[in-house]
């Protein structure tokens, strides 16, 4: 599960006309989509986030955890480049009991566009690794079969 949370008087603008975006945004990421735009408008009228403070998000993706040191790259260096390029903040664990499916949370915390342009370059790593499985077994395979 994924949460971002967003300005209220911007749920329209995600939502779209007759829920065109959000609909077509839940297609692409197959996934279900429920905004719970109030809770935030009720936190930034509390002044939850301080007066002059600009708004981050921190959101979770959840990554399996064979592949946590793939994010990571060797000396941190993966995780350094997400930084730099998206200007998130990219907290991988390296302690964490994987929850029952394998899987650890990886936290983003930046701006909305920082967010979502970290969240898809972990996405790209974790497909370039789950390729990476498959051709092997597959090449598994085919040493078998000699």
């Amino acid at each position: 599960m994924v949460q971002v949370f967003i300005p209220a008087q911007a749920v329209g603008a995600i939502i779209g006309k007759k829920g065109q975006h959000i609909k077509q945004l839940s297609r692409f990421a197959s996934a279900s989509i429920k905004a719970q735009g109030r809770i935030y408008g009720k936190l930034k009228e509390e002044n939850f986030f301080g007066p002059k403070e600009e708004v981050k998000l921190e959101t979770h993706i959840r990554v399996p955890a064979s592949a946590a040191g793939r994010v990571i790259g060797k000396g941190g260096k993966t995780v350094n480049e997400l930084q730099n390029l998206t200007a998130a903040e990219v907290v991988v664990p390296r302690d964490q009991t994987p929850d029952e499916n394998d899987q650890v949370i990886v936290k983003i915390i930046g701006h909305f566009y920082a967010s979502q342009m970290a969240q898809r370059k972990i996405r790209d790593i974790l497909a370039q690794v789950k390729q990476q499985h498959q051709k092997g077994q597959s090449n598994q395979a085919q040493a078998r079969r000699k």
